[in-house]
């Protein structure tokens, strides 16, 4: 029950929507004691306190725990802030109507003297691609330095190189629990080809292409055979590009079994980093892990064009194989029955870039992924179930204008 001396803060004197919602939740309207705003949701300041300390916590740390300390140089060896003035100045939580938040920012969060630090001080000190964990920095390093071997392990590693393995595999284990997605038994998947003079069109020829045939691609070099579809008919013509007046062949396929893929097309993969006070937030995750996957999620959306150099792909291929042979934990599994049993992902989603909206895939597998009869192989992923072909009449071209 309130108190005589409580004081109230509302949604205006906050910016940030985890906060907002968090003073909107028990529905009470009143007056602010700290912008002055009347008829909107209030809730007691001790209580927002306790949600806004418990998410700056999940980024800032006490800098005695990971800052070293010199008293001959003065104090602790990096730049340390009190939790008021991370507040105020860095993460800038307050909404436009809270002229001076100093106030509400002692009764949220009291006193506190504290030198505090963003956690892994030491670390990269902003997320992007000046992070030694980033995309671009990746691309450079299997491209001119070490491609064969960049996925060694720790210690087979050459003395003070960046261990880009062990990256990826904290990567993938944060992705488990994120961005894994379970397709079929029943979907539909389809795969397109530009049709060909005197070609007869049939199972073989619109599956996973015989290893001979396969071509450099943005996940897979040449030699290596996968299976790459869209999720509907209008992504799969639009990937092949087709001219007016071209017919295009677009196969369909049935997923014969629960297929496990990594979902990183735009309607999954977030582009903003998640706010400290979203309780979903997780430091490392948000910090290195998120900027990393959206770089390499829009470099496998890009169309592959004539011009482009067979190196170009390396980096998509390397980190697309070392998904294709990671072996995951369901930790779930892991907790209920105490199995520890791992498994391997069957492929990756990712977003068209040749059509708003479309998803296309590719599956980790040669020619055997797909059968054209039921029963004929149990371990078949997929079940033929043939064709259409499409004329093309119209091509839509937008356009705007950039100086």
């Amino acid at each position: 029950m309130p108190q005589e001396d409580d004081k109230f803060c509302c949604v205006n004197c906050f910016s940030e929507a985890p906060i907002r919602e968090f003073v909107e939740w028990n529905k009470t309207v009143g007056r602010c004691d700290y912008c002055g705003s009347g008829g909107v949701y209030i809730r007691n300041a001790e209580d927002v306190g306790e949600f806004v300390r418990d998410g700056f916590l999940r980024k800032y740390e006490d800098a005695a725990e990971s800052v070293g300390y010199c008293s001959a140089e003065g104090g602790y060896l990096l730049p340390t802030y009190t939790i008021d003035e991370i507040l105020i100045e860095i993460e800038e939580i307050f909404g436009d109507a809270l002229e001076d938040p100093s106030n509400l920012v002692e009764d949220l969060v009291h006193p506190d003297l504290t030198p505090y630090v963003r956690k892994d001080p030491y670390g990269p000190e902003e997320p992007g691609i000046e992070s030694i964990n980033s995309w671009d920095d990746f691309c450079k390093f299997v491209k001119s330095q070490r491609r064969f071997t960049a996925l060694m392990s720790t210690e087979d590693q050459p003395f003070g190189e960046e261990n880009h393995s062990d990256f990826l595999d904290q990567l993938a284990a944060r992705l488990n629990d994120r961005l894994l997605t379970e397709l079929g038994p029943g979907a539909k998947i389809y795969r397109a080809r530009l049709e060909q003079k005197e070609t007869i069109f049939g199972h073989k020829d619109l599956t996973s292409p015989p290893l001979e045939k396969t071509r450099n691609n943005r996940m897979s070099p040449a030699g290596i055979s996968l299976f790459y579809g869209g999720l509907d008919i209008d992504t799969c013509i639009s990937e092949v590009r087709p001219n007016v007046g071209e017919k295009v062949v677009v196969g369909e396929f049935e997923t014969l079994k629960q297929l496990k893929v990594l979902d990183l097309s735009a309607r999954e993969v977030e582009k903003e980093l998640l706010s400290i006070f979203d309780e979903n937030y997780s430091f490392e995750y948000e910090e290195y892990f998120k900027p990393f996957i959206n770089y390499f999620a829009r470099d496998i959306s890009k169309p592959i064009r004539p011009d482009d150099a067979a190196i170009d792909y390396t980096p998509t291929q390397v980190f697309t194989e070392f998904m294709r042979i990671r072996k995951f934990r369901d930790l779930i599994e892991v907790i209920t029955n105490n199995t520890g049993e791992t498994y391997t992902i069957n492929g990756l989603l990712y977003s068209s870039f040749l059509n708003k909206d479309g998803v296309n895939i590719v599956l980790f597998r040669g020619p055997d992924i797909s059968i054209d009869q039921p029963g004929q192989d149990p371990s078949a992923w997929l079940l033929y179930q043939g064709y259409s072909t499409y004329e093309i009449k119209e091509l839509k071209l937008t356009y705007e204008k950039l100086n």
